[in-house]
């Protein structure tokens, strides 16, 4: 029985020898068949996945994560010790420090040693540099006050500005005369680096040595230099009491004023005492002078006489006076304190401190003392040892300053906390800036920035703080009479200007001549005109291009259009073609979804692309079955899961300063505009102010025809302009500065008509629109350009004369009396526009040069001026700059030249100028430089963000270059760059192999930035705060470009044969790949498919798809047998292997018998 079951198991072992032998597996010896490939496994045993079919757009998207922003806001250096810098050699401990002057082409460095924990005394004269205003000096980019103890070794480095002058507006004119506006200096503030109050007065101390006092409510006025004062004279310190107040010269002596004698007088002259250090409280002025030793003076009486000394070897820094005591700091930090009526015998007693303390402020009773660590502790009147006062959280105080019984502290942050003795510090300010130092008068503060400036704002009775707001320390000068070449002109003063008209004069050099008061004082100035040669400006009509439409399999096909240039634009056909069983998707050149608003440049053939209105819903392979063996091709194809409607345009907005704010817009193929991000104020014109994280349709404007189309879509601030395929200008979201243009400043969250120049006609017809950040602007068939809303310098929405309608931009050299350009850009601070003549014309602010006429001011430029080629150009001769396209920025302007290469002038503190420098603006174009290894870049497209750039260039790489906090650059960093870098074309990316991103258009944004790339598919990347790249990742930012999420396929990555992968993975048309199998055994396996949607994200797996390994054909025999010879060799081998094992049993038998 035994034997017959081994005799059934060797059949079964030979039948399945001979279907081997039968089927492809067999082997075979001869040499000139294929070996067999090592097989993955078994098909019998391969576990197959449960379908996946792919059916709607929703599985194919990643799974996602989304992360809450994450911000902190600080300040660099924070000067509450000037200790930011490091040390050469030296330590804390060391007896003396080096403080370096670096006065940055102002002059030769110098230096001074100055024992620690004392004060430092600037140069005795400030620095001089022609052309530009010394500002102060700063530390690490901020106001040094030199009230600050110096703790280690410290460089101060000088701080400029352009020196301001009168203005003509324009500097040329032709023959025949024309309107003239003369304007004055920039009204430049002053460079703030310390404020003290007392009551309700208030003292500032500029950089450069001037004095500024006011009252709550009043407006700063200059306190007058001491008369005999010498060349070169400036304040040091300044301080304020209840009925007079005191400052420190240059000179180290004292000076003090009252309300009735302005001019301060020097104090005690019959003495030569020279002083360090002055404070005062209430009326009562202490001075520190050079031996360490307190001076009390009393309602500006003389010197105490008897001036307290501190004990032993301690010299006084700093001293302040409280009600019934005097409190000291001496070099070491220790504090020391006497009663304030005993001046003259006082013996000072140590304080008990458990730090070092380096600031010290009096209220009315009591004293608020800062250590070098950041940490603030009060000493009341009665008491020797000072108690704490903490901060929220924990964060360190940086400066401190108390007025009456109320002190303000200002953390390491820039926030402004307000404290009194027995209450906790409250929050009093609004967050949305960050400030060096702060004081209190009352209910109102006053602050510093750290550029300098000076704001002010009140607390509610709840504590609230109001809008900050930059009060004016300037007078206006005022211009009396002017004179062109000796002949009187006559003066019409508007909006802080002087209009005149010059009369007729031959083309040349003239010279007009003013005069009038400034600070004061009587001036005369000589400034140089150019008459011109009779300018011809018209347009030179070229030959017309012809665009040609296919329709492919539908119809009817548009007739051919005839464009002229450089104002001919192409009207997209109406109705669209139809096609049996298909939908219109719009149309391409290529991938590339066509751009209606763009100028023709040649000839054009546009292609009507189609998607099928029965797509298939499932993944699909073709073939689905092949040989074992492997290395065949075929072809996977995804579902058509979307229409194949692609972006034409795309357009980021949301640049409006400290808002932290982004939104998107496009123009789509179909016609429509989509938007998305952030909505506060209906800006993405879909009816609501909910923000929307992906595309949006934007609402068509109310009472337009059913065929309506968008042709142009621009994104501002908080508002969106379009141009509709009816001609007229459209607008929607924020309205406070009438940039909506409809003669209200009312918002809307649907597009309403912008109205007709001057509130005129039916509305605004355009070829091109740009918004700003509160503004507008519009270019007319006819090259006219319209503005409306409000300019700001930057900082704040305090525009420069808004207006709610359309008005056309003056130009008095031109003969019409208005600009006329081929292409215009704007910003939040300034105009642009290419004239016809090809120029750059800017007009608006130029608070950082970016108006390009080698200068910076703060006064509003009213028309528009020929921007400078070089530093070398001159207004009356050039040359100027010419260019084909141009961007304006925040502060800083893009222009690609003539020969393709790209400029950029103004703002550069973040590298936006691309010139491999930050922090210095040139008010002047200089080359963008582009790397040594990319050869000459020629570029077709520049766009200006508000501090980053980016430039496409001929063979469609994407650069970008400035402000990289957010990965706006998406180089897969957050680091800034001074020069342009390669957009990287996933994070997959390398700097040194890329690839990189390929695109045809960009737009910089806020903080991010977007562009459709060369496969037609719109991509963003950067901050994603408010979902601006529409990415489905809201709150998370994207350092390379992600795919906007709108009609995307999926995008093939990898196939899997049950366990083995793919080879030769080659994309085909559409989203369809086709891959070469690998071996297996015969049998049906899963076919896992990767992909991305997009080609960004998360990857994804289907695993819907089977494929059939089939037996191969018989590929040879064993040699010398045939396929007789092979049976008959099996069946001999059966009949052995049964004698053998018959032959075991029988030997284990008689082995058991033996045994028993």
């Amino acid at each position: 029985m035994h034997l017959g079951t081994h005799l059934r198991r060797i059949s079964a072992t030979m039948i399945i020898l001979l279907s081997l032998h039968a089927g492809p597996a067999a082997a075979s010896t001869n040499a000139d068949g294929d070996a067999l490939p090592t097989l993955s496994g078994s098909a019998a045993s391969t576990q197959l996945s449960s379908p996946s079919a792919l059916k709607t757009a929703s599985t194919l998207k990643p799974a996602t994560t989304s992360d809450a922003p994450s911000t902190s806001t600080g300040i660099p250096g924070s000067t509450e010790s000037a200790s930011s810098a490091k040390p050469s050699d030296k330590t804390d401990d060391e007896a003396t420090h080096v403080v370096r002057f670096d006065p940055t082409d102002g002059g030769t460095p110098g230096q001074a040693s100055v024992k620690t924990g004392t004060l430092a005394a600037p140069p005795k004269q400030n620095p001089q540099r022609d052309g530009f205003r010394f500002e102060g000096w700063t530390l690490d980019g901020q106001p040094f006050d030199f009230q600050t103890p110096i703790l280690q070794d410290t460089t101060l480095t000088a701080k400029w500005s352009k020196a301001a002058d009168w203005r003509l507006s324009p500097d040329h004119g032709p023959a025949t005369g024309s309107r003239l506006t003369i304007s004055p200096p920039s009204r430049q503030e002053p460079y703030y680096i310390a404020i003290h109050t007392a009551g309700n007065q208030t003292v500032g101390l500029t950089g450069d040595g001037r004095i500024y006092a006011w009252t709550q409510d009043s407006t700063p006025v200059q306190v007058p230099f001491p008369a005999q004062a010498p060349n070169g004279f400036h304040y040091l310190q300044a301080t304020a009491g209840d009925q007079w107040q005191a400052a420190l010269g240059s000179d180290q002596h004292v000076y003090t004023w009252t309300s009735e004698q302005a001019t301060p007088m020097i104090l005690d002259a019959g003495q030569n005492s020279k002083f360090t250090s002055i404070s005062m409280n209430r009326d009562l002025l202490l001075t520190i002078d050079l031996q360490g030793q307190v001076h009390t003076i009393q309602n500006s009486q003389d010197d105490s006489r008897d001036p307290t000394r501190l004990p032993g070897q301690a010299q006084a820094v700093t001293a302040v006076s409280s009600a019934n005591r005097i409190l000291a700091l001496d070099a070491d930090g220790q504090a020391w304190t006497w009663d304030t009526t005993n001046t003259g015998s006082a013996k000072p007693e140590r304080i008990r401190q458990d730090s070092v303390m380096r600031t010290v402020q009096a209220f009315d009773e009591g004293v608020l003392l800062l250590d070098a660590g950041g940490q603030t502790r009060y000493l009341a009147d009665s008491t020797t040892s000072p108690t704490s006062v903490s901060l929220p959280d924990g964060v360190q105080a940086s400066r401190i300053t108390a007025n009456n019984s109320q002190a303000i502290i200002t953390d390491k942050d820039g926030h402004v906390w307000t404290w009194e003795p027995g209450k906790t510090p409250v929050r009093a300010d609004n967050m949305g800036q960050v400030y060096v130092q702060a004081t209190a008068a009352g209910s109102g503060i006053t602050a510093i920035d750290r550029q300098g400036s000076i704001f002010r704002w009140n607390l509610d009775a709840q504590g609230k703080p109001g809008k900050p707001a930059r009060p004016d320390t300037i007078q206006a000068p005022i211009l009396e009479t002017a004179s062109m070449d000796g002949q009187p002109l006559k003066l019409s003063k508007q909006n802080g200007t002087w209009q005149t008209d010059t009369p007729a004069h031959k083309p040349g050099q003239a010279t007009i001549t003013i005069a009038g008061r400034q600070d004061g004082q009587p001036f005369t100035r000589s400034l140089g005109y150019t008459v011109d040669q009779t300018l011809t400006r018209e347009v030179q009509q070229g030959t017309a291009y012809t665009v040609h439409f296919d329709t492919g399999e539908g119809g009817p096909t548009p007739q051919d259009q005839s464009i002229q240039p450089v104002y001919g634009r192409v009207q997209r056909p109406s109705p669209d073609p139809t096609r049996s069983g298909y939908q219109f998707d719009g149309w391409f050149t290529g991938q590339i979804a066509y751009d209606f608003s763009k100028p023709v440049t040649q000839n054009l053939t546009l292609t009507a692309k189609w998607t099928s209105k029965n797509p298939n819903t499932s993944w699909s392979i073709n073939p689905d079955k092949g040989s074992q063996l492997g290395k065949e091709s075929i072809t996977i194809t995804p579902p058509a899961t979307s229409r194949g409607i692609r972006f034409s345009q795309v357009n980021g907005g949301g640049y409006v300063y400290g808002d932290l704010t982004g939104y998107s817009l496009a123009v789509g193929s179909d016609g429509n505009a989509y938007a998305w991000g952030l909505n506060w104020y209906g800006q993405l014109g879909n009816s609501t102010s909910v923000q929307q994280n992906t595309p949006v349709l934007v609402s068509k404007p109310a009472g337009t025809p059913t065929d309506f189309t968008y042709v142009q879509a621009d994104a501002g601030g908080y508002h969106s302009l379009a141009i509709g395929s009816d001609g007229y200008v459209y607008a929607w979201g924020l309205n406070d500065h009438g940039q909506l243009g409809n003669h209200t400043t009312s918002n809307s969250s649907t597009p309403v008509r912008v109205h007709g120049p001057g509130n005129t006609g039916e509305g605004l017809k355009a070829i091109q629109v740009a918004a700003g950040a509160w503004n507008s602007m519009a270019l007319a068939a006819d090259g006219t350009v319209y503005t409306w809303g409000g300019i700001s310098k930057g900082h704040g929405d305090d525009c420069f004369s808004p207006q709610n309608v359309p008005m056309a931009v003056k130009n008095p050299s031109d003969a019409s009396g208005v600009l006329h350009a081929v292409q215009i850009s704007t910003s939040w601070s300034f105009d642009m526009a290419i004239g016809q003549d090809g120029y750059v014309y800017t007009w608006g602010y130029n608070t950082h040069g970016q108006i390009g006429k080698n200068t910076s001011d703060e006064s509003f430029h009213l028309t528009p001026s020929r921007v400078f080629a070089s530093n070398k150009s001159t207004a009356a001769a050039g040359p100027w700059l010419k260019a084909v396209q141009v961007s304006a920025g925040s502060w800083y302007a893009l222009a690609i030249g003539e020969d393709g290469s790209t400029w950029s002038w103004g703002y550069n503190q973040y590298g936006s100028l691309g010139d491999g420098y930050s922090s210095s603006a040139s008010p002047v174009p200089v080359r963008v430089r582009y790397p040594a290894n990319a050869g000459a870049v020629t570029a077709v497209q520049v766009s200006a963000g508000i501090y980053h750039s980016l430039a496409v260039d001929t063979d469609g790489n994407t650069w970008a270059w400035g402000y990289n906090d957010y990965g706006q650059l998406g180089d897969n960093a957050t680091i800034d760059r001074y020069s342009p870098v390669k957009v990287f074309a996933s994070a997959q990316s390398t700097s040194s192999a890329g690839p990189w991103l390929n695109a045809v258009q960009v737009s910089a944004g806020w903080r991010h930035s977007l562009a459709i790339g060369t496969d037609g598919v719109a991509y963003a990347w950067g901050q994603n705060w408010y979902g601006q790249l529409g990415n489905l990742n809201s709150g998370r930012q994207s350092p390379v470009p992600s795919p906007v999420s709108f009609n995307l396929q999926p995008v093939i990555t990898g196939v899997t044969f049950d366990a083995s992968p793919g080879t030769n993975l080659i994309r085909g048309d559409g989203s369809s790949v086709s891959v070469t199998t690998p071996a297996h055994l015969p049998g049906t396996v899963t076919v896992s498919v990767k992909y991305t949607t997009g080609g960004a994200g998360n990857t994804l797996t289907d695993t819907s798809l089977r494929y059939t390994y089939m037996p191969a054909a018989p590929v040879g025999v064993l040699p010398q047998t045939g396929g007789a010879g092979i049976l008959l060799t099996l069946v001999t081998g059966v009949v052995s292997m049964g004698s053998v094992l018959a032959s075991r049993r029988h030997r284990r038998k008689q082995h058991q018998l033996s045994q028993t």
